[in-house]
């Protein structure tokens, strides 16, 4: 355990239907974080589309040197951009555990998966410090520096209750953190910090 100066800790118990309403109202906010995550690479992607698409039907028409090798490398160029962007892109959506259209139901299987396992409750604890973070959730634990991007995949507060999601590192927990702010001591000094992380993307009271 490192030594970092406490800003902020508490032991709470997350009740399913709590954390069931609140990952409900996060779905609507879960579009805008998508898009502000892989805007870029979407603008590429389309960029890709609408340079492949008359580059391919130029080079059948023309079908004649020099422009056939311009096409191909053109071709070849655009083509890898556009792989690239979409990986990019689900690779960004799955570090935040969102598509851009999520349905109750699964909600409710993620809920079920990655957090209360046919139970109504589970036990929960969380020590923050000034450069580190401890959680614990249901037995399950986590910790990391607040600037880790590559562990960390998302923090997100919403109405109260803050969410911290493991990145896709290997060897990290498959659960979503919650903890809620009312039962954490230095709660303001917490979210002060933890706006810092380059992982923290959205807060909504």
């Amino acid at each position: 355990m490192r030594h970092d100066e406490v800003i902020g800790r508490g032991s709470f118990t997350l009740q399913r239907q709590d954390v069931l309403a609140v990952m409900q109202d996060m779905r609507g906010a879960s579009a805008q974080v998508v898009d502000d995550k892989t805007r870029l690479w979407r603008k590429l992607r389309m960029l890709s589309v609408v340079v492949l698409i008359p580059t391919m039907i130029a080079g059948i028409w023309v079908n004649k040197a020099p422009w056939m090798q311009i096409g191909v490398v053109v071709l070849m160029v655009f083509g890898v951009l556009f792989k690239f962007s979409d990986w990019r892109i689900k690779r960004g959506m799955n570090q935040l555990g969102a598509t851009r259209k999520v349905s109750r139901n699964a909600v409710v299987k993620a809920l079920e998966k990655r957090i209360f396992k046919g139970r109504d409750s589970v036990r929960g604890e969380a020590r923050f410090g000034e450069d580190h973070f401890e959680l614990v959730q249901d037995n399950v634990q986590f910790s990391a520096s607040y600037d880790d991007a590559e562990k960390i995949g998302l923090i997100f507060q919403r109405n109260g209750m803050l969410q911290i999601t493991p990145g896709d590192a290997r060897n990290l927990p498959d659960v979503i953190f919650f903890i809620p702010l009312a039962q954490l001591s230095g709660a303001e000094s917490v979210m002060e910090r933890v706006q810092q992380s380059p992982s923290f993307v959205f807060t909504y009271a």
